[in-house]
């Protein structure tokens, strides 16, 4: 709108209502020189599609309009959530409007859908020729429309055009027809299944979220490449039927930009499932005409990311080349849905998760990856799995968190838009107001509105979708708290013993195949089980809770799966709801013994991935209780490794300890058998000290006698020559035994007086000297044995040793050896390299460096000499 518009007025009565308290869903773009124009073509709108009444955004409209001093573009940005497209009426005026385009611009910028519509050719550069446009003038059939007593023509072909543009965009639920063809007598009210595509006309509520989720899409799809678009909600929100009935529907509309897969619901096999990966493949190629190459084919090859880029490339270009009046020469951008992602990181994920989740890193690689765009639920407590998964690393991830608890407004359309959809298909359904009024305050309290909501309406539309649901009807009911409750009840027998039976029976079946415990916030989660797997005696009853759409039973895999249709029910259901706070431990413990038996068998069954000590024990006694016993079945090679590695951890534990009681044994008969040899050595010690005291004192008596003698030699001492020289050699002898006795004693600690080690051992060795027997080394030897300090005897081979010297760090020792000197290893003993000769008399001193690598030594030839401890060589003197 640009400035200088003049203030004509809409004549359109039932726009009125669509301005008060909310924006319009689409926002015409015009020049104030084409105001009639564009009042009749929204005139025309609203005939067209009755639906767009009070939707339609018209500056200077008396109820559509902006006030006065508010501009468009702030208007714009106000109500961007809930404007869904634009429509520019494009002519020569538009063209030269600075407004218009600031107008248009701005539209793209928040990435919404525009629809461009010539008044008549235009002169100027077209910056809108990149949008599909519909021509109101040239040659054909016109469409007449009164405005303020005149009437303006349009191109009846241009119109048409135009209005199939925007049911393509999906403007609103009452674009989609109701009921879907081929299933006229579809309930409205689907209670808690989820909503699919075909119930998109009957899907209220969301419409602000629908917009801005679209909004966002197409800016993914505008940046290019691969992305990863997460729709992100707490149990019982909603996501999955946002995603099936709100957004996918539209996305599947605008055929020219976006090219919808079936949606991929992981289980058990991500990949080659009933709702695997390989099939959403084979049906987007059969959608668009490429029969080749077949499913099983596409299930062999589905791993190799190479093959799925290339076939998912060929689909593409075979959807462009299928696009009727496209001058687009980009491919429309590829929507894979994936339906409950939190499947792929479950403990039941299995192998095939994992390659699914490396065949989307590398699909939908910031770098590379292809035109597509995963579009995922997952439940908020289960998003950091998939925020953290490394294949996932390379991902540009956009999370959508807007599936908030509904406003009244948004509620009170999910309870009277369906049954209105349905009275326009000829239907007799319709709500009492005081019952709209009574759910809209019972919704207001507590929690699991939605879910109880959808359950609530489904049984009032089942018991009376016949005509008017009352106020009445709904009491009947019990009221929204108690529509859980009141469908157990009327599935179980009235008598307490019976009924006791029955529950005993669903127990077993619940817990603990069809529930579980979520580890992240201790809150219950529903839980698929094969049918096969549940107790034969509670099938009949789960067949009953089948029928009241509590829980969900399908074929997957080629096996029946059943779940819970809501995880509401987990809550709402207070018996069940008391078994699962009983069982609450045991349940995530099972979760976690399956996730560790998977994580087991993927990584090749190594054995640091078995379990050990009471971990396996406590595994070990819940995999026998009773309910676990048949769940945990497939977790048995799991715990069968881990006992044999147990045992033999046990067993080795074992003959290491008793290895170590043996040697222990050993060394304490070594420390007894040592001990007594030194006591028999020390006995045998004393006996020869005693013996050497005794011999001491008559060699001292016979040394008295001996100098008696000598006297009386002296006097006669040539005839006693030969005696002298026989009480010498007595005498000398006498001295070695008083020497090496006394030197015994006072090694010993048993001298009288105060012991000294040093004389000790210069006795034993002047002894030595004097000794000239056979027995002469006996009492060094001795004095040695007696020093325990002493720990090596190096042979010099008669050198003599003037002096030792260690060096700074300890590693070496220089000894003199007359005139020369020898290094050696002070750990082994052994001599470092060759002697270092250099002094031509006795070497007398030696000392080494502070740092170690000099020695200097000093001889008797009165030199001082410097010497290299590395080389060993001498380097000064």
């Amino acid at each position: 709108m640009d400035a200088g518009r003049p203030a004509e007025r809409g004549d359109d009565p039932r726009s009125a209502r669509g301005r008060r308290g909310r924006a319009a869903r689409l926002f015409l773009s015009h020049s104030s020189r084409d105001s009639r124009e564009a009042i009749a073509l929204r005139a025309w709108l609203i005939e067209a599609e009755p639906g767009l009444a009070g939707e339609i955004f018209l500056d200077l409209d008396p109820h559509d309009g902006i006030p006065s001093g508010v501009r468009w573009k702030d208007e714009l940005r106000r109500a961007g959530d809930r404007c869904e497209a634009v429509i520019c009426l494009l002519s020569n005026n538009w063209d030269s409007s600075h407004e218009c385009k600031v107008e248009y611009r701005h539209a793209e910028s928040l990435n919404k859908p525009i629809f461009t519509v010539r008044l008549e050719a235009l002169t100027g550069r077209d910056m809108t020729s990149e949008w599909q446009r519909s021509d109101l003038f040239g040659d054909g059939p016109k469409t007449a429309i009164s405005v303020d007593g005149g009437t303006v023509e349009f191109l009846s072909e241009g119109l048409q055009r135009l209005r199939h543009g925007l049911r393509a965009a999906g403007i609103g639920a009452d674009t989609f027809g109701w009921p879907p063809p081929g299933d006229p007598g579809r309930a409205p009210y689907r209670g808690w299944e989820p909503l699919e595509s075909v119930d998109a006309a009957v899907y209220f509520g969301r419409a602000a979220q629908i917009g801005r989720a679209m909004d966002i899409v197409r800016g993914l799809r505008n940046l290019g490449g691969g992305h990863l678009f997460v729709v992100l909600g707490p149990s019982g929100v909603g996501k999955s039927s946002f995603v099936r009935a709100g957004l996918l529907p539209r996305l599947a509309r605008d055929d020219r930009h976006f090219r919808t897969m079936d949606i991929v619901r992981p289980h058990r096999r991500a990949l080659t499932g009933d709702a695997g990966f390989a099939r959403s493949i084979h049906a987007l190629r059969a959608e668009v005409g490429l029969r080749r190459p077949c499913l099983t084919e596409i299930e062999d090859g589905v791993r190799d990311i190479e093959q799925v880029r290339a076939w998912l490339i060929e689909a593409q270009q075979a959807a462009r080349e299928r696009v009727l009046d496209s001058d687009d020469d980009v491919a429309p951008t590829l929507i894979l849905p994936i339906d409950q992602a939190e499947e792929l990181f479950g403990p039941e994920a299995g192998e095939q998760a994992g390659v699914l989740l490396t065949l989307l890193g590398g699909l939908l690689d910031r770098e590379r990856g292809n035109a597509m765009i995963a579009v995922a639920t997952i439940r908020s407590d289960r998003y950091e799995p998939l925020q953290t998964a490394p294949m996932l690393a390379s991902v540009a991830v956009r999370p959508f968190d807007d599936l908030k608890p509904m406003p009244q407004a948004q509620f009170k359309e999910v309870i009277v838009g369906p049954a209105r959809r349905a009275r326009e298909a000829g239907a007799e359904l319709s709500f009492a107001p005081d019952l709209v009024e009574r759910l809209l305050d019972d919704w207001s309290r507590g929690a699991d509105t939605l879910p109880l909501l959808s359950l609530t309406l489904d049984r009032l539309y089942r018991e009376y979708g016949d005509g008017e649901i009352t106020l009445a009807h709904y009491e009947s009911l019990g009221g929204l708290r108690r529509v859980v409750q009141r469908e157990v009840d009327e599935l179980l027998d009235a008598d307490p013993e019976v009924r006791a039976g029955q529950l005993a029976v669903l127990r077993r079946a619940f817990v603990p195949w069809l529930a579980t415990i979520n580890s992240g916030n201790d809150q219950p989660m529903r839980r698929p089980a094969r049918w096969f797997d549940l107790p034969p005696e509670s099938h009949p009853w789960l067949e009953e809770f089948v029928a009241r759409r509590l829980l969900v039973k399908d074929e997957r895999d080629g096996a029946v799966v059943v779940e819970v249709a809501l995880e509401s029910l987990l809550r709402q259901w207070d018996t069940l709801a008391d078994w699962l706070r009983v069982e609450a431990a045991d349940l995530e413990a099972a979760d976690n013994l399956e996730r560790a038996a998977q994580a087991w068998e993927q990584n090749g069954r190594r054995a640091e991935w078995l379990l050990s000590g009471s971990r396996l024990t406590d595994a070990e006694s819940l995999a026998t209780a009773p309910g676990f016993r048949e769940r945990l079945n497939p977790v048995r090679g799991l715990l069968l490794a881990s006992r044999r590695a147990e045992n033999e951890r046990v067993d080795e534990e074992r003959r290491h300890r008793e290895d170590e009681l043996r040697a222990a044994r050993e060394r304490q008969q070594a420390a007894e058998t040592l001990a007594a040899t030194e006591s028999r050595a020390k006995e045998d010690a004393q006996r020869s000290a005693r013996a050497l005291r005794r011999r001491s004192r008559i060699l001292r008596a016979a040394l008295a006698v001996t100098i008696i003698a000598a006297l009386v030699a002296g006097l006669l001492w040539v005839r006693a020559d030969r005696a002298q020289e026989r009480a010498v050699a007595e005498n000398r002898h006498a001295t070695v035994l008083a020497l090496s006795a006394n030197s015994q004693l006072m090694l010993s600690g048993r001298w009288p007086g105060k012991s000294d080690d040093i004389l000790g051992m210069q006795m034993a060795m002047a002894a030595h000297r004097l000794n000239v027997g056979t027995e002469r080394d006996f009492p060094l030897l001795n004095a040695i044995h007696q020093q325990g300090e002493l720990r090596k005897i190096i042979h010099t081979d008669g050198a003599d040793v003037t002096d030792v010297a260690y060096s700074p760090d300890g590693k070496r020792i220089a000894t003199t050896r007359g005139v020369a000197i020898q290094l050696l290893d002070a750990a082994t003993w052994k001599p470092i390299g060759a002697l270092m000769e250099g002094h031509e008399t006795e070497v007398l001193r030696i000392a080494f460096s502070p740092d170690g690598t000099r020695m200097v030594s000093g001889g008797r030839d009165g030199t001082v000499r410097l010497w290299d401890t590395e080389t060993q060589q001498q380097v000064g003197a």
